[in-house]
């Protein structure tokens, strides 16, 4: 009996061995190495938070930088872009930015004001005339200086990007002159310069989420805002308003900001070509934002039940001397370098 027993059990091992063999299974040749693999370990991946819409300046240039970035990297970078304050708002992306919560957002200089008071330079009314005037600015020696200023807060400017020249909208009331603002509750970024520059109208600034235009506007909480018509158009803000006013008083503009420590961390030559990717998607963007501002005004006179009013020179001429004030405060104020002065230089008069 003990012999069958050992005798079965070599059997069934015996026939294993040969099933096993003809299977391919035993003494089979390790898989192929997935090369799509190769690095993963390694990869490093890049969070980067915005409030807008995809379809917007801000949005395209992120999707744009992300690609960028993967392509120069070959893919030792993997950037995540989260649009319409999906992942942080405007209210908390900073602090997450600088708690390593997310390593890069792209706020609004005017958002950053109250941190950095002399970036209000860049909110001055009527400073700059023409779309070149603030590529120069913003990517040349003047947009490093303000970038610099970002140093005690830990966190590393990449650059400037650029959305195009704000106008106003109103919910009932046409704005034609600087007249028909008085009065008006006007939505506005928390920038000191933007307040007073309205305040100098005889309106009253309503510092809010950008998240919370479209409902304010709605609710009648507000009574007018400024923007951008990319802006005006991908939010919908022409679907709760019946006026627009082509007044191209000032900039809408973002900063590209990165943890400090995160950026530190990064290898030379990464960090290399995240900087070249910046540039090129810089240079891409300025062009998109115009081309992008342009379409988007031609949809919105499209609109039906939507007033569109071009401002005359004569009367943004008298809206701008009306607005002086606001330089003087800024002068007196705020201006801790020689910044408008120089930007000054730059600008036609």
């Amino acid at each position: 009996m003990k012999k069958f027993i050992i005798g079965t059990i070599v059997s069934v091992l015996l026939l294993t061995l040969a099933v096993g063999i003809q299977q391919g299974l035993l003494f089979a040749k390790p898989l192929p190495y997935d090369d799509e693999q190769l690095g993963l370990d390694t990869q490093i991946t890049i969070h980067l938070s915005h409030v807008v819409a995809e379809n917007t300046p801000k949005g395209q240039a992120a999707s744009k930088f992300a690609e960028l970035v993967e392509e120069k990297t070959n893919g030792k970078v993997k950037v995540h872009v989260y649009p319409n304050s999906s992942l942080f708002n405007d209210k908390n992306e900073f602090q997450a930015l600088q708690n390593g919560e997310v390593e890069m957002i792209i706020p609004t200089f005017s958002k950053m004001t109250s941190y950095i008071p002399n970036w209000q330079v860049l909110d001055l009314p009527y400073l700059f005339n023409t779309d070149d005037e603030v590529h120069e600015v913003l990517t040349g020696s003047i947009g490093e200086q303000l970038l610099s200023e970002l140093k005690p807060f830990h966190i590393k400017g990449l650059g400037f990007w650029h959305n195009g020249f704000k106008h106003l909208t109103s919910v009932d009331q046409p704005i034609h002159t600087f007249e028909d603002l008085k009065g008006l509750r006007i939505r506005t970024m928390p920038s000191e310069t933007l307040e007073k520059q309205f305040e100098a109208v005889g309106a009253t600034p309503i510092p809010t989420s950008f998240s919370e235009v479209f409902t304010d506007l709605e609710s009648n909480t507000i009574d007018a805002q400024e923007n951008t018509a990319s802006n005006i158009y991908s939010k919908g803000f022409y679907k709760v308003q019946k006026h627009m006013t082509l007044s191209k008083h000032g900039i809408l503009g973002y900063a590209v900001l990165i943890n400090d420590k995160f950026w530190k961390y990064l290898p030379s030559e990464i960090q290399k070509q995240i900087m070249e990717a910046m540039k090129e998607t810089t240079d891409w963007q300025f062009e998109q934002a115009i081309e992008m501002n342009e379409d988007d005004l031609q949809k919105l006179k499209q609109q039906d039940n939507f007033e569109i009013y071009t401002m005359s020179n004569k009367e943004r001429q008298r809206f701008k001397e009306k607005l002086a004030p606001v330089y003087d405060f800024y002068r007196n104020n705020v201006q801790e370098n020689d910044a408008l002065s120089e930007i000054e230089k730059i600008v036609s008069p």
